[in-house]
């Protein structure tokens, strides 16, 4: 072989293996590319998540409790300034009513807190019993 054939085949080599190299180089790139769109989702999706179950779930969960307390205070509680119930017949009952229209109730210390912040009755806790309302009838 003469060097200069040499010399075009050892061009031709280098052009196929550039041609090959960009092709990689693309190929990497289409790689690269869709592992951020993946990883992108897979960021929103993590994101969502999170906010899913540490702000929007726990906030829900509060209005469903909070909706049985009022729920609770608005179909049975009348105000009566003479009326008084005692503490564990009025957590009682609020259990039962809760249970009875599929809430889930709040513990007796938060609903000890809710229930005095409602008014039309504004139930308030003396000497062991509401004072200020009484069970409708």
């Amino acid at each position: 072989m003469y060097p200069l054939d040499i010399i075009q085949e050892q061009e031709q080599r280098i052009q196929s293996l550039e041609k090959e190299l960009t092709e990689l180089r693309q190929g990497l790139a289409a790689v690269q590319e869709y592992f951020l769109q993946i990883k992108a989702r897979a960021d929103e999706e993590s994101v969502s998540a999170e906010l899913n179950f540490g702000i929007v779930r726990p906030l829900k969960d509060d209005d469903a409790e909070f909706e049985g307390i009022w729920d609770f205070h608005q179909n049975l509680l009348v105000t009566d300034p003479a009326g008084t119930v005692p503490l564990d017949i009025m957590y009682d009952t609020y259990v039962q009513f809760c249970r009875r229209n599929k809430k889930t109730p709040v513990d007796k210390d938060a609903f000890e807190y809710l229930l005095p912040q409602m008014e039309n009755p504004r139930p308030v806790i003396f000497r062991g019993k509401w004072q200020g309302c009484r069970f409708r009838k």
